[in-house]
């Protein structure tokens, strides 16, 4: 989606809805359960048991699953490596295996990958505008690898570093040709209210094509919507405002599929709810 998908409208957001692929659930069983359960797309992670060198060599069975469950795939590069290093070979290395696991997204059919804008250098030792320029130095490459391999980069908020939700639009002004991941647990722990959610999607829009619908009680848990404390309506109502279309994960940490499908329909029902309302008014 880019800037030209958003228009003055109403109703709810048209999402394709996908959720987790990680941990230890198994990829086929666990891919034809999506199918199943009416879930449009899976969200790769590729760390753990999924790591990228793990399963390089099984991209093409990889692929033939995903199509015989009639379910598309998205990847989330590893989060617990530095692109942000402060040293060079580090944050050179860590760019060269984002960059092979851009390969291998490719391979499995994405269109887009997720990865986080991060720098977890030392506070003490370094300034913020010095890691900034470490994440930048990270993006100046990444970002164009993605698009070079056909890829959208969608770049996530995240919290406790130097692009959370609250900075994330000077990120988005210097590199016009990323788009964003919205995250919602990580924009509340940054301190965004659900209204102020809201706003940031509606001004925003256009450079959002993924969502992170992620529910929370307190720290990033990783709930299903609506076993958390996250009013959703907000941001679902400002996206729908601008007729708003993409993808959302329900980046869940769970491998109990009852729990994954609890979150599809609570969302679904959210769904309904802003779009009976806007119907209404």
């Amino acid at each position: 989606m880019d800037a030209s998908d958003t228009a003055t409208g109403g109703g709810a957001p048209d999402l394709d809805l996908g959720f987790t692929l990680g941990l230890d659930l198994p990829f086929e069983e666990t891919v034809a359960w999506a199918g199943e359960a009416g879930f449009d797309f899976v969200e790769l992670l590729l760390d753990g048991p999924y790591a990228r060198e793990r399963i390089a060599g099984d991209a093409p069975a990889m692929q033939e699953t995903l199509a015989d469950a009639g379910v598309d795939v998205a990847v989330h590069l590893p989060f617990a490596i530095d692109p942000g290093s402060p040293f060079t070979p580090v944050r050179e290395g860590v760019v060269a295996e984002f960059e092979a696991g851009m390969d291998l997204a490719a391979d499995l059919g994405a269109e887009l990958v997720v990865f986080h804008p991060s720098s977890d250098a030392w506070e003490l030792g370094w300034t913020e505008g010095e890691c900034r320029e470490f994440v930048h130095a990270a993006l100046d490459d990444l970002v164009p690898a993605a698009h070079g391999r056909g890829l959208t980069p969608c770049l996530e908020n995240i919290v406790s570093t130097y692009y959370d939700a609250t900075a994330f639009p000077e990120l988005l002004e210097r590199y016009p040709d990323a788009s964003m991941t919205f995250n919602t647990s990580h924009a509340l722990l940054a301190g965004l209210s659900e209204a102020e959610m809201a706003t940031f999607c509606r001004e925003h829009a256009g450079r959002i094509d993924h969502l992170h619908v992620v529910d929370t009680r307190t720290g990033d848990e990783h709930l299903p919507v609506g076993m958390g404390n996250i009013d959703f309506e907000p941001v679902l109502a400002a996206l729908g405002a601008v007729d708003w279309r993409g993808t959302a994960t329900l980046e869940v940490g769970t491998e109990d599929y009852d729990t994954i499908a609890l979150g599809k329909r609570n969302l679904e029902e959210l769904l309904a709810g802003v779009a009976s309302r806007t119907d209404a008014a």
